[in-house]
């Protein structure tokens, strides 16, 4: 016994403190070397630090090294890969000493006997060997869904992001069709005070204006929730998010990702699916674990007693007699949890070429439309220089060039919604086939121990 407490831990107590961990939250900026030096080991070019304009891939190598959601991942991981020690632990033998008195002993004879016994646990059927196997299985699930939790971060960085610079561009083109709203409405004002027009003929320009005003006005409300909720993609607070003019919101897009090759990719190796199937091979390894149980355990027994003054030992063979159970219940329910989780691997992967599909589609046609408001707009830009070129000419009134500038204003705001409609559609397909992101982060360089 004294042998066996001198190998034991101690317990170290580690109490958390609201407080505390609130403060040490507050303090977090992404100005810290740890952080530069994540960023500069995953990130080619090696970008100046700080960076003069954060742009999507450092913002997003920025967030998985702070964001809490992978320290929630990462210490699921660990809990994991503890339960491969306990899985491969070996019962202990024991052993028992059971003193005796005689109250009547033979004359010159000790009255005390004394027994010792020891007893030896030997598993069979590879159980050990199984229950270690399905440890490691789903230590691995719990590594590839750390993978996933990577991805689903990059992911609301990148919406979040696009929300931001959406909002942002939106208020600066309703700001210019304001601009070309209000000159047009001074002409037509002009006109009404000549007796040229009527205050019915001018009241559709009026509303308009109060209505721009009002999108400008929601615009700029929309990126400043957008900028607070990209602080808490990153997991950093709102005060240590770089100015609005140092966040470069543009994201590239990549016509492989369109692919048959990106498709199967999606379907045989996202990390979402790898991690169903590893949880499948733990659920066939659980019910061999099962199978095995039908064989009993043996017990090796030994011992040793000293019977007045006569010295006794004994040999011993102890084992389950598998009468009335033969583990059918614990072995039907592995069958089940098998089954189960097979389903749900089929179930994903329907799911994921679903999503490969719907975002593909909605690209393309995103795509299109875009394009279609590209010839769209040009057409425009050609009659705003027909009709400046009337005015020159005399043919027209300066009134029909301003309203023609301020319908170009309006359609540059159509295609720049076109635009961030076929990056939102480009994210969905992103989103379904996860890549790019190659990122090792089962280890991270950040103590996030309290």
């Amino acid at each position: 016994m004294i042998l066996g407490a001198t190998g034991c831990v101690r317990f170290e107590p580690k109490p958390l403190d609201a407080a505390h961990t609130a403060a040490q939250f507050d303090a977090r900026t992404l100005e810290t070397p740890e952080l530069r030096a994540f960023v500069e080991t995953n990130l080619s070019p090696v970008p100046a630090w700080p960076p003069a304009q954060w742009n999507f891939e450092q913002l997003t190598l920025a967030a998985l090294f702070l964001h809490p959601s992978l320290d929630v991942a990462q210490a699921e991981l660990a809990s994991a890969r503890a339960a491969e020690i306990t899985a491969g632990r070996r019962s202990n033998p024991t052993v028992g000493v059971t003193p005796e008195y005689t109250v009547n002993p033979a004359s010159g004879v000790t009255p005390w006997i004394a027994t010792i016994q020891f007893d030896l646990p030997i598993e069979t059927a590879g159980k050990r060997g199984h229950r270690m196997a399905r440890a490691r299985q789903l230590s691995e699930a719990a590594r590839l869904r750390l993978g996933d939790m990577a991805w689903q971060v990059r992911s609301r960085v990148r919406v979040e992001l696009l929300d931001f610079h959406d909002a942002g561009r939106r208020a600066e083109l309703l700001s210019r069709q304001l601009a070309a709203q209000q000159r047009a409405f001074a002409a037509m004002e002009t006109k009404l005070s000549l007796g040229s027009a009527t205050s019915a003929e001018i009241a559709p320009a009026r509303l308009a204006l109060a209505r721009t005003r009002k999108d400008i006005a929601d615009a700029r409300v929309q990126s400043d929730e957008a900028r607070a909720r990209l602080a808490v993609a990153i997991g950093v607070p709102l005060k240590s998010l770089p100015p609005s003019a140092s966040l470069n919101a543009e994201i590239s897009t990549d016509a492989v990702l369109a692919s048959a090759e990106a498709r199967r990719r999606a379907l045989t190796s996202r990390a979402d699916l790898l991690a169903a199937l590893a949880e499948y091979a733990s659920a066939e390894t659980a019910l061999r674990l099962e199978i095995a149980k039908q064989y009993p355990d043996v017990h090796l027994g030994t011992g040793y007693q000293f019977d007045q003054g006569e010295n006794k030992w004994a040999l011993g063979v102890t084992a389950e007699i598998p009468v009335l159970n033969r583990n059918q219940g614990p072995i039907a329910e592995a069958k089940a949890k098998r089954a189960e989780a097979a389903a749900r691997v089929l179930a994903l992967q329907a799911r994921i070429a679903g999503d490969v599909d719907r975002a593909l589609a909605a690209w393309q046609g995103t795509q299109m439309r875009s394009d279609a408001l590209e010839e769209f707009r040009a057409a425009q830009e050609s009659r705003v220089k027909s009709i400046k070129a009337q005015f020159d000419a005399g043919a027209v009134e300066s009134l029909d060039v301003l309203t023609a500038e301020a319908e170009l204003a309006g359609e540059e705001l159509f295609h720049w919604e076109a635009r961030v409609k076929a990056l939102r559609a480009f994210g969905d397909l992103e989103d379904a086939i996860q890549f790019p992101l190659s990122l090792d982060l089962t280890l991270n360089p950040r103590r996030s121990e309290p």
